[in-house]
């Protein structure tokens, strides 16, 4: 992959300390973005024009936050979804659910256009691929795919016809043919392979011309890939392990980016950086998130 392109820096936005920053999604109407801390199992709400932020501790270890089309919050947490509101109502899981096996966790996750949640599994060990992916519609499950090591973000292009997705180990990003009438998976292609270059692929966002923004965990960067692999964008990162991302902003063309502190090296340990959030202007829009579509 040539390196031989445009790049821009994130700037701190928000001073948090995060051990596992994760799930970054913006709120349009409130102009605020949410995220999560999953090992302290915390919800985060942020002005970024202020660099204000208030938190509120959740009964689970939570590692994505997306829309409801009833104004609620969805967020999975490691053995379900669960939904409410940041300000009042609890968080209560989604009914029937999940039956998963005890050895796996639940991780990221995104909506399609006809408002379905997609979401994978991993087995924390990483010893073996015995995670799947699931398709959640009107809070049914259905699993889609299995032999899945360590899932993570997940997006859907422009056309709703192709859907990208994240698996941090063994390193590869894949793009599978979809369906969207009916929620199929087809074929799927490698992407990007990261095997032997020392990063690893965690979240992602897409933007309006179908490219992927992918957080690089140890690249500290996050990378803009075009449909076909080729690179053409770097956000730089002032931290190691950028963990996930989202576009924001009134244009929507800001890039959210969360991070960690935990599990960070012992050179990195001392970046008083490390944990927080992170935002960088680019010149892309991002695709609009789709939202849960909550008892419709």
């Amino acid at each position: 992959m040539s390196e031989n392109v445009s790049s821009v820096d994130a700037e701190m936005v928000f001073p948090t300390r995060m051990d596992l920053g994760e799930g970054p999604l913006w709120d349009p109407a409130g102009q605020s973005l949410y995220w999560t801390d999953l090992i302290n199992q915390k919800l985060f709400k942020g002005n970024p024009s202020t660099g204000r932020y208030v938190e509120r501790n959740l009964p689970y270890k939570a590692s994505r936050v997306t829309h409801c089309s009833d104004g609620r919050l969805l967020v999975s947490f490691t053995r379900g979804l669960a939904s409410g509101t940041f300000d009042g109502q609890a968080f209560a899981p989604l009914t029937p659910g999940f039956s998963l096996p005890k050895e796996v966790r639940i991780n990221d996750g995104a909506c399609d256009a006809q408002g379905r949640f997609w979401t994978g599994t991993y087995d924390p060990t990483l010893r073996s691929a015995i995670g799947c992916l699931y398709c959640v519609e009107h809070g049914r499950v259905s699993t889609k795919t299995e032999g899945v090591m360590l899932s993570n973000g997940i997006r859907f292009s422009p056309d709703n016809r192709t859907m990208y997705f994240v698996e941090t180990s063994p390193a590869r990003l894949w793009a599978y043919e979809y369906e969207l009438s009916n929620a199929t998976l087809g074929k799927r292609r490698l992407v990007v392979d990261y095997s032997g270059i020392g990063a690893r692929p965690d979240g992602c966002a897409i933007d309006t011309d179908g490219c992927l923004w992918v957080a690089e965990v140890d690249r500290g960067r996050i990378a803009r890939y075009a449909p076909d692999g080729k690179l053409d964008q770097v956000v730089r990162v002032p931290v190691l392990k950028p963990t996930s991302v989202c576009f924001g902003g009134r244009e929507n063309n800001v890039l959210f980016i969360t991070s960690r502190y935990a599990g960070v090296e012992s050179g990195e340990q001392s970046n008083p950086l490390a944990g927080a959030v992170f935002a960088a202007q680019v010149n892309a829009t991002g695709l609009p998130e789709h939202r849960y579509a909550h008892g419709e």
